[in-house]
């Protein structure tokens, strides 16, 4: 069975104005406004979850 993240259009959706990828360590964010950046996180959507409180701040 594949991985749903590795399919396109699965998995947690990147919160309006963010990037989340995988970076060294985990997964960070980066707000696609003014360029910052949070991570690593252990998991994709704990990152979701960290870039969308940062939109909410």
């Amino acid at each position: 069975m594949t991985d749903p993240y590795e399919r396109l259009g699965h998995g947690p959706a990147d919160p309006d104005g963010y990037l989340i990828e995988q970076i060294p360590g985990g997964y960070g964010w980066t707000c696609r406004a003014d360029g910052r950046t949070d991570g690593p996180f252990t998991s994709r959507e704990e990152a979701v979850v960290f870039a969308e409180s940062d939109r909410t701040a």
